[in-house]
């Protein structure tokens, strides 16, 4: 049987493929702790938006998505699942400065 870690990358890898208009450029890692799940994904700048949804809707989706499938396929598993997507700090830079003219 898969860890869970294993499973929630592949969900989670072709979900995101699945919203994004450059699904090649779409990363998912997984880091395991003994307190935590993280699962970081990274996209093209111009994907962020949709990964993460209006109002975070999407990202909520994705999250509450994962954590089912930890309670229904590792129910023994106390740790945590954290959901992030990680952003380029230029283009997050971009945008505070262009908030600020």
């Amino acid at each position: 049987m898969a860890g869970i870690s294993d499973v929630l990358k592949k969900y989670v890898e072709s979900t995101t493929k699945l919203i994004v208009d450059k699904p090649d450029e779409a990363v998912v890692t997984i880091s395991v702790s003994t307190k935590a799940v993280i699962v970081q994904i990274k996209v093209h700048n111009s994907d962020c938006g949709k990964i993460i949804g209006k109002k975070g809707r999407t990202i909520e989706s994705l999250k509450t998505l994962c954590l089912a499938i930890k309670n229904t396929q590792f129910s023994q598993d106390q740790r945590t699942v954290f959901l992030e997507v990680l952003e380029d700090e230029d283009s997050q830079h971009r945008f505070n400065k262009n908030r600020e003219e």
